[in-house]
C-alpha cells in the first residue's frame, strides 16, 4: 500500500482556534498525529494551549481563563503546516477520502452556516421534515418522530423543531452544493459518490426522578403488604417507573451506513453532539467534510463483506459437495459389497457343487435328485445376478449413482 498523506497549510489564528474548541488529544487525533506533536507545533509558533485541567472545569461550569494569542515572537512564522498521516494500514480508497477530505477542511468555503432565521425557500427534504414533526403526537417522554415516508429519521422534543428544521436545512443545502444528491426509491438517503448514507439527529434524554402517583402508591403498598404476609419483607419491589425523561435540548447529529446490518460492526460512521464549547450549528462543516470519508469507509465495508460472504459461501459448497460424494461413495461401496458378498457365495457354492459332484455315482447325486436340483437353482440365479448387464441394470433402477452429482 502506497504512503498517503497531505500538507494542510493554516495560519496561527486557525491552530489557535482549533486547541481551544476541543482538547489537543482530540485535535492530534483529527490530524492523524500524537498530541506530543501538535504541542511541539505549538510551542514553535508561539501559540498557547489549554492548561491541565481546564476542560474538567469547562465541562463543570466552573470558570476558566483563556489567554489571547500573542504577537509572532523572533524568528516565529504565522504560516503553519500540518503533515496528516492517516493511521498505517488504511485502504487506499480510505486512505485518499482522508487527503481529500483534510483538504477540504483547510478552505474557508469548509465552514456551514446555518442561517438564523427562517429562510424563504426550505430544503425540500428538510421542509418535509417539519411537516412530519408538526403533525405528530409527542409520545410519553415529550418526543416527536418523522416515521414513514422519504424523510430523515429525526426524534426530538417539540422546543427543538425550528432548530432542528435549520439545521436539517444548512447540512442538506451544503451536501447539495457538493454534489451529493438524494435517493429516489423510498428512502431518504444521501448519495455520496454512489454509495447511500443515512442521516439522523435525535434529541438526548435527561432524567429525574419518579414521583409516584396515588394510583402507583396504592399498588406498591399492595405490594409490600403481600411480600411481608408471605415471608419476603426483605425482597422490596417497585410496580412503577425509577425515572422520568424528558428531551434535554441537546441536539444528536449522527450519519451511517443504512445497509449496515452484521452484528458486531457499528454502522455510525460520523456522530456531533452539543457539548458544553461548541454547538452542533459549528460542526455542520466537520459533518458535510465526513461524508465522503464516510461513504469510502461503508463501500469498504459492503466489499469486505462481500467477499467474505463469497468465500463462505464457496466454502459452504465445497462442504455440502464433499458430504455429497462422502453419501454417494458409500451408497456405492455398500452396494458393491453387496455384490462382491454374492460373489464370495456363488463361488464358495461352485466350490462344493465341484466337491459333491467327485463322490461317485451315489443316489443322492442323482441330476434329478433334490440336492442338485437346489445348487443348479441358486447356482444359475446367482450367476445371473453377477452379470455386468445386471448389475447395471440394478445400478439404473435403484439410482446407486447420480449421474449428475459424481461423474
Amino acid at each position: 500500500m502506497r504512503p498517503v498523506f497531505c500538507v494542510i497549510p493554516m495560519n496561527r489564528a486557525a491552530l489557535y482556534t482549533l486547541v481551544w474548541e476541543k482538547p489537543v488529544t482530540r485535535v492530534a487525533k483529527d490530524f492523524g498525529l500524537s498530541d506530543v506533536a501538535i504541542r511541539k507545533i505549538c510551542v514553535k509558533h508561539g501559540i498557547p494551549t489549554p492548561p491541565l485541567g481546564y476542560w474538567a472545569k469547562l465541562q463543570h461550569g466552573k470558570k476558566v481563563k483563556r489567554p489571547p494569542l500573542p504577537q509572532l515572537g523572533k524568528g516565529q512564522s504565522d504560516n503553519v503546516q500540518l503533515e496528516v498521516r492517516p493511521k498505517r494500514n488504511l485502504p487506499v480508497e480510505i486512505a485518499d477520502a482522508i487527503r481529500v477530505s483534510e483538504n477540504e477542511r483547510a478552505q474557508p468555503e469548509a465552514k456551514v452556516s446555518v442561517p438564523a432565521e427562517r429562510p424563504m425557500m426550505l430544503h425540500p427534504l428538510a421542509a418535509a421534515c417539519e411537516k412530519k414533526l408538526r403533525k405528530a403526537k409527542p409520545n410519553k417522554e415529550g418526543f416527536l418522530t418523522t416515521e414513514g415516508g422519504a424523510v430523515l429519521d429525526v426524534q426530538i422534543g417539540l422546543g427543538s423543531v425550528d432548530r432542528a428544521v435549520l439545521l436539517i436545512h444548512a447540512l442538506l443545502t451544503a451536501a447539495a452544493d457538493r454534489g451529493y444528491k438524494f435517493s429516489a426509491d423510498g428512502k431518504c438517503w444521501l448519495l455520496v459518490d454512489e454509495q447511500p448514507l443515512a442521516v439522523r439527529i435525535y434529541e438526548a434524554k435527561d432524567k429525574t426522578a419518579h414521583i409516584p402517583t396515588a394510583a402507583e402508591a396504592s399498588r406498591q403498598a399492595s405490594e409490600d403488604e403481600w411480600r411481608s404476609q408471605h415471608k419476603y419483607p426483605e425482597r422490596t419491589r417497585k410496580v412503577y417507573r425509577s425515572w422520568d425523561y424528558f428531551p434535554s435540548g441537546r441536539l444528536v447529529l449522527e450519519i451511517f451506513d443504512p445497509k449496515q446490518m452484521r452484528w458486531g460492526e457499528d454502522p455510525v460512521v460520523g456522530r456531533w453532539r452539543d457539548r458544553s464549547g461548541r454547538r452542533l450549528e459549528d460542526q455542520l462543516g466537520d459533518a458535510t467534510i465526513a461524508l465522503k470519508v464516510g461513504a469510502a469507509t461503508a463501500r469498504h465495508q459492503r466489499a469486505k463483506e462481500e467477499e467474505e460472504d463469497r468465500i463462505r459461501h464457496e466454502a459452504e459448497e465445497r462442504r455440502r459437495d464433499q458430504e455429497r460424494q462422502r453419501r454417494l461413495l458409500e451408497k456405492v461401496t455398500n452396494f458393491l459389497m453387496g455384490k462382491a458378498e454374492a460373489y464370495a457365495q456363488l463361488a464358495r457354492l461352485e466350490d462344493l457343487a465341484a466337491y459333491l459332484s467327485k463322490q461317485g455315482s451315489r443316489p443322492v447325486l442323482d441330476k434329478k435328485s433334490d440336492l442338485n436340483r437346489a445348487l443348479d437353482f441358486v447356482l444359475a440365479n446367482l450367476r445371473i445376478q453377477l452379470t455386468a448387464e445386471s448389475i447395471s441394470e440394478e445400478i439404473v433402477e435403484k439410482r446407486v449413482i447420480e449421474i449428475e452429482s459424481w461423474w
